[in-house]
């Protein structure tokens, strides 16, 4: 299991985040905590760090720290239907 890091002020972009969307950001995340290669994609170059978690509400850009065993969020953008 990855700790999960994120700062307050993305903390504040999660919580004014609609329900459905919200809902979303938090079971992937928690998917990600488990397994963060199955349950994201790259961002940008393959290099097993930088992953974004894509849902059809929200996306999130992360980086995985594997030797510490953690995922510290750098961004939640809400995606537009």
């Amino acid at each position: 299991m990855y700790r999960l890091l994120c700062d307050a002020t993305l903390m504040a972009v999660w919580d004014s985040l609609p329900d459905d969307a919200s809902e979303q950001l938090t079971l992937g995340l928690a998917d990600v905590c488990h397994d963060p290669e199955a349950a994201t994609e790259p961002w940008g170059f393959d290099d097993g760090i930088h992953r974004q978690l894509i849902r059809p509400l929200v996306t999130a850009l992360i980086a995985v720290n594997h030797e510490r065993r953690t995922v510290r969020i750098y961004d939640i953008q809400r995606r537009r239907r």
